[in-house]
């Protein structure tokens, strides 16, 4: 290999690294934009559910079942692990713009890996999926069981069903 195309293929690897810093750039600033529509529009979400399930499901008299809370408590966890997941998103672009804006200044050789924020954002994405999923089974599971429980505690199996007109009972004469 001759300097000259020794130089031109150093030079179209820099201009690579330096697309796919662009592409680095780009993808921190759409994490950051991400993160703020996902913050009102998840927690918008997440209270509507919550409204609905305890007036319209629960008939405005139940209390929190558990399946609720859990349901809570995985959508809560959910929205911090993904809101999370935004934050060492960009975390792991600037970390690569930085090993890239290294490579371009000390005309080094790009050396992957060594990004933890890689990674945690992986995990944390997993993490929001599993614990979105676990919290619609847990919110499927109150609306089964607070719909088939009556105020008295009794199921509406046993409820007997009122067909037809109800006519109101009988009026008592007394002598």
């Amino acid at each position: 290999m001759t300097k000259q195309q020794h130089d031109e293929l150093s030079e179209a690897y820099f201009e690579h690294l330096l697309k796919h810093r662009e592409a680095m750039v780009e993808l921190r600033s759409d994490q950051l934009t991400t993160l703020d529509k996902s913050i009102l529009s998840v927690s918008s979400g997440a209270l509507g559910i919550s409204i609905v399930f305890m007036d319209k499901i629960g008939g405005g008299s139940a209390g929190v079942s558990g399946y609720l809370l859990a349901s809570w408590i995985c959508f809560g966890a959910a929205i911090s692990a993904n809101i999370t997941s935004y934050f060492t998103g960009s975390a792991d672009a600037q970390r690569e713009i930085d090993k890239l804006d290294n490579c371009v200044i000390n005309s080094t050789a790009y050396e992957s890996g060594g990004n933890l924020f890689r990674g945690a954002t992986r995990l944390l994405n997993v993490a929001a999926l599993v614990l979105f999923i676990l919290g619609v089974i847990s919110l499927a599971l109150h609306a089964y069981t607070s719909t088939r429980t009556v105020p008295n505690g009794a199921t509406t199996n046993t409820q007997p069903r009122a067909t037809g007109n109800p006519q109101p009972p009988p009026a008592t004469s007394s002598p």
